[in-house]
């Protein structure tokens, strides 16, 4: 596809603007291997909440851009039961500073300073890493 600047993008990565994605997190997967990057909403470096916030803006949902705001502000709050039994696919996972979206009932994507990559994590593990560290979950939300 030429651009009005003369140059070319591949088209198969554009969308119309008034047809945003329909999930935010097949979206977030687009963005596997991407480096980490405190600070960063791009494509060529992302952190956690930016993660979050540029995914749900290309499924057409503006959200804050902070950890913590889209802790009080993105959807509803959510009891995730007894062992997160009722955690799914698209329910965040907030720790201090720190947000993961549920993949499916046991896999997390998040950005993080591990890996240095956005990557995706068993649930379970993720737990016991970053707990051991910052303390366990401060709280879940369903959008």
């Amino acid at each position: 596809a030429l651009l009005p600047s003369g140059e070319a993008v591949i088209s198969g990565h554009l969308r119309p603007l008034n047809k945003p994605a329909t999930d935010y997190v097949t979206v977030a997967e687009t963005f596997l291997g991407t480096p980490y990057l405190w600070g960063g909403a791009s494509g060529f470096g992302i952190d956690c909440s930016g993660l979050v916030q540029l995914a749900m803006h290309m499924a057409g949902r503006q959200v804050l851009r902070d950890s913590d705001m889209q802790a009080t502000t993105i959807g509803e709050p959510l009891d995730p039961g007894l062992d997160f039994a009722g955690l799914r696919r698209g329910d965040l996972v907030f720790w201090k500073g720190h947000v993961a979206v549920m993949t499916d009932a046991k896999t997390i994507i998040h950005a993080n300073g591990h890996t240095m990559l956005v990557s995706r994590e068993r649930f379970k593990q993720a737990l016991a890493r970053i707990g051991y560290l910052y303390g366990g979950p401060t709280g879940f939300r369903r959008p």
